[in-house]
């Protein structure tokens, strides 16, 4: 009876996210799980992720990466500014490689602003969301993150 429950959920986990993205790059390629009937938008640097375009002001999911991973152009690689009303989490796993997250009360959302290297390339990773399901489900996202070369 387990084995059948957990294939059941196994389904409903794997049809609520069926749908990989891939998005190529001269030195990369990277992927993840998109939720079913959102959408995406690429303008060349920038991936976005979100329900429909017209939430995309108010809730996102955004990856873009830079090819020098301590600067980019004229600017210096920044971190995301601390202050006392963040939230700080310990360090965390995507694809393999340590990120640094920073959670920040934006009006009624949290802005999150993961920051990780890999391949010698600096990757940031924003979500924007207002409720706990939206969180969930940019975790899912971020947790089905490849990147190859």
């Amino acid at each position: 009876m387990r084995i059948i429950i957990s294939l059941i959920f196994l389904l409903v986990t794997l049809t609520s996210f069926s749908q990989r993205i891939s998005f190529e790059d001269p030195d990369l390629v990277f992927s993840f799980e998109k939720p079913k009937k959102w959408e995406v938008f690429d303008d060349g640097y920038v991936v976005k992720v979100s329900p429909s375009e017209k939430d995309t002001a108010s809730t996102y999911f955004t990856i873009t990466y830079f090819e020098d991973a301590e600067s980019f152009g004229f600017f210096p690689r920044t971190e995301p500014a601390i202050n006392p009303h963040d939230i700080a989490s310990p360090k965390i796993n995507i694809d393999g490689e340590v990120a640094s997250l920073v959670e920040k009360k934006q009006d009624n959302s949290f802005l999150n602003t993961y920051t990780f290297q890999k391949y010698g390339q600096r990757f940031e990773i924003k979500t924007l969301a207002a409720s706990p399901k939206t969180k969930r489900i940019f975790r899912k996202i971020i947790r089905s993150l490849r990147i190859t070369k």
